[in-house]
């Protein structure tokens, strides 16, 4: 039986996400976006070290040979413990067509002893698809820190938000990233595979101490006018979580 996509744990394409078409929009009027393949694993403890030398020696060569254009490997730091996330580029849903990219790189025994060995280490593992809006990107570069904000959005108002996220939040960390306060941010609103609503809003930094600083629109247009541009999030969405999570430079490339 031919093994395709992904047909391996933590080892194929995967901080960020609606799905291909944008809510009560036309494909020809939806904002562009990147869409990626987001894998979550979680680890034995006592399986980490070795899951953390399986990608550097194995995985990624593998999948660099397979034509997986980029990776990014976060390991949550606040949240839960022994979780990583896994994100490669997933341009078109034709990829899952074919073998998956350990099966192009290895050769269907060769992923086969791979995964076995990925296997071992891990205790659960989910995915799902995510598209970054590239329009409210500001690019963070290789940023060490992903401060990542889990909302819920409320029923039909995703237009609405990004319109007012794009008008006044936008700007805002725009001043922030000039100001050296952030790397940059991104908003991504989850697909298939996440419960319905979901969407992400990313601070990146680079280091953690600059996390101490607090709302980074705060710092850059004081407080007064922080609090009522981030009182409007509440018109559109639900805060769910956040999280900390670091960039692993060398399961990344």
């Amino acid at each position: 039986m031919r093994a395709t996509y992904p047909a391996v744990l933590v080892a194929t394409s995967v901080t960020l996400v609606a799905t291909a078409m944008a809510p009560n929009a036309t494909r020809a009027q939806a904002p562009a976006t990147t869409r990626s393949y987001v894998q979550v694993v979680r680890l034995k403890p006592e399986m980490v070290t070795e899951w953390m030398t399986l990608p550097r020696t194995e995985v990624i060569p593998a999948q660099k040979k397979a034509g997986i254009a980029s990776r990014i490997t976060l390991a949550t730091q606040v949240g839960n413990a022994f979780e990583y996330f896994i994100l490669t580029p997933f341009p078109t849903w034709a990829a899952m067509d074919g073998d998956a990219p350990l099966v192009r790189a290895l050769g269907a025994e060769g992923a086969a002893q791979l995964n076995a060995k990925l296997r071992r280490c891990i205790l659960t593992q989910a995915s799902y698809m995510t598209n970054r809006q590239d329009s409210l990107t500001i690019d963070p570069g290789p940023a060490l820190v992903w401060r990542v904000v889990l909302r819920k959005i409320l029923p039909g108002k995703m237009p609405e938000y990004l319109a007012w996220h794009r008008a006044e939040v936008l700007p805002a960390m725009q001043k922030a990233k000039a100001a050296g306060k952030i790397a940059g941010s991104t908003v991504a609103v989850r697909g298939a595979g996440a419960a319905s609503g979901e969407f992400t809003v990313v601070t990146y930094h680079n280091t953690f101490a600059e996390l101490q600083a607090g709302d980074p629109i705060t710092q850059v247009l004081g407080a007064q006018a922080a609090t009522a541009i981030n009182a409007k999030n509440a018109l559109y969405s639900t805060p769910v979580r956040v999280d900390i999570r670091r960039r692993v430079a060398d399961l990344s490339y």
